[in-house]
């Protein structure tokens, strides 16, 4: 708690190590997550997803 006296002017720098640090290890973490997803996924049986697509006639013109 700042006394009601002290005049002094709040800090101009800050430090941004903290919020950078946090960003890159967060980034690390989500990278090292996708890579051993990708690795499990690989010693598994490879199945192909198959899409099919609605069929409409076209409007005749």
């Amino acid at each position: 708690m700042r006394d009601r006296d002290d005049f002094a002017l709040p800090e101009q720098r800050a430090s941004t190590g903290l919020p950078v640090g946090i960003m890159l290890l967060s980034m690390l973490t989500i990278g090292l997550y996708l890579i051993v997803g990708s690795a499990l996924v690989e010693k598994e049986r490879s199945r192909s997803g198959a899409v099919y697509l609605p069929t409409t006639p076209l409007m005749a013109r």
